[in-house]
């Protein structure tokens, strides 16, 4: 069954479509072994066909409809005891158990575009993992956990960023909300309109690229692009500034930066739940929560993906990879 509003499209599986959709991620990973496996990457848009119906109906009306923040799939298939406990770091959370969840967090991106990953973040991981850490309690990163995680565009910083962002809900017991937010155009002042759409902002990357020294150099950017009813948005609360001096567009960017906080809405990607934020209409984050770091925590698998794969090859370190340099 499919509930829809303005702003989330949900989709709740019934077993046998959830059933259906765990058997072919599993015979997938049976042929291809890895999520990453560039000849799995290369086909998975022809085997997502083969997914229920509807869930493609579901995912291709949100790649037709440009008006889509949020579209979730709920009630995919995950055994916790199979699972495991949630690992203490990213760099262990590539278990044999999660693997397959990969996979199909990967069959579902494909009906929406190509999976694409940073050679700054995770290793250069495709599907990377989201869980808390310790040390990381109060950081600015996906890691934190007793610090909400500021809203933001994925990757601000960049051109080649994705177009969605995908999130598969491996464990979320505790319902620990994605948060969303979008601009409301008709709302800002066409002063505020302006400035916000001439490129008079620096966006740096946020903490989890590891960039060396020098390597990047930000570009004056906008934070509006494209056409004036429906923008595309591109903004970091933490990573995005004025340029220095200009005062009309730092008080663009605070009334902005209201408008946001005032339109923040939760989004809880329950366990089971696949959910794709579209990168370019909507900003996300996440509530604060106190990790237990028992075994239980939150844990979802994460993909960034665009609809048109050349868009990122100048940023690629060749052709043959969908990793970003």
């Amino acid at each position: 069954m499919t509930a829809t509003d303005d702003r989330h499209h949900v989709l709740d599986l019934t077993p046998r479509e959830a059933r259906a959709a765990h058997a072919l991620a599993a015979a997938c990973l049976k042929e291809y072994k890895a999520a990453d496996d560039a000849r799995f990457l290369d086909e998975a848009p022809v085997l997502a066909h083969e997914l229920p119906p509807a869930v493609r109906r579901h995912l291709n009306s949100a790649r037709r409809d440009e008006t889509t923040h949020v579209t979730l799939v709920r009630g995919n298939l995950v055994d916790q005891a199979a699972l495991g406990a949630t690992p203490g770091h990213w760099r262990e959370a590539n278990t044999e158990a999660s693997q397959v969840h990969g996979v199909l967090l990967v069959l579902y991106a494909a009906l929406l575009g190509d999976v694409t990953g940073w050679a700054t973040q995770q290793d250069g991981r495709l599907v990377t993992d989201i869980l808390p850490s310790k040390g990381f309690e109060k950081s600015l990163i996906s890691a934190s956990s007793e610090l909400e995680l500021a809203w933001h565009t994925e990757d601000a910083f960049s051109p080649y960023r994705a177009d969605w962002v995908g999130l598969f809900a491996l464990r979320n017991e505790r319902r620990v909300p994605t948060t969303v937010a979008h601009v409301d155009v008709h709302r800002l002042p066409a002063r505020i309109r302006a400035v916000l759409s001439q490129p008079r902002f620096v966006a740096l990357p946020d903490s989890a690229h590891e960039f060396a020294e020098g390597a990047f150099v930000p570009e004056p950017v906008p934070v509006l692009e494209g056409h004036p009813d429906q923008p595309v948005l591109r903004i970091d609360r933490d990573f995005f500034r004025a340029r220095d001096g200009d005062a009309e567009a730092a008080e663009a960017l605070a009334h902005v930066i209201a408008h946001l906080d005032a339109n923040l809405t939760d989004v809880v990607v329950p366990t089971g739940g696949i959910c794709f934020v579209d990168n370019r209409n909507v900003v996300h984050g996440r509530r604060s929560f106190r990790a237990g770091f028992d075994g239980g925590d939150r844990w979802l698998k994460r993909v960034n993906l665009v609809r048109d794969l050349r868009r990122t090859r100048p940023g690629r370190l060749d052709g043959s990879t969908r990793v970003i340099g």
